[in-house]
């Protein structure tokens, strides 16, 4: 009967860590900084290379979640997105019950997206962490088009 409790539990303690919403464990906020990758910016002839210096995937309340990039070059960006479907797929603006891209900012400035955006977060269950891949076409600054690997889930 010991033995039997002891097995329970430990299965108890696992469901905690692990989050059945995107199939990895949360991870410590000291492994932002171990994401890798770029993304980079196209705008009329010229090309921005942003290279990631850390990134994190959070919860900010219910279904919604925020994928912060911060980049070597000091600049920053943020995309919501809502978590409603067990698919990795997020489009912009999308459909009710589906997941959806719901906004994108750059160093504060509010992208200004377009049907063709859309964002991928593959959960990457040998390393604990998110691929991601984000196509974000706005009528404002260009396009964004990159992948970022290795972002933790923090809570």
């Amino acid at each position: 009967m010991l033995g039997l409790s002891v097995i329970l539990g430990a299965c108890g303690a696992e469901d905690e860590v692990l989050s059945p919403i995107w199939g990895i464990d949360f991870s410590t906020e000291n492994a932002a900084g171990f994401a890798v990758g770029s993304v980079e910016q196209f705008k009329g002839e010229t090309k921005t290379t942003y290279i990631i210096k850390s990134a994190e995937l959070r919860g900010v309340g219910g279904d919604v979640y925020t994928i912060y990039y911060a980049f070597e070059s000091g600049d920053a960006m943020e995309i919501r997105i809502a978590k409603r479907a067990f698919d990795d797929n997020y489009f912009f603006p999308g459909r009710s019950g589906e997941n959806q891209l719901l906004s994108a900012t750059l160093n504060g400035e509010i992208l200004s997206l377009t049907e063709e955006s859309k964002v991928s977060v593959q959960p990457r269950t040998d390393e604990n962490k998110l691929a991601t891949l984000a196509k974000l076409q706005t009528s404002n600054m260009g396009l964004f088009d990159g992948s970022i690997g290795r972002v933790p889930l923090l809570k």
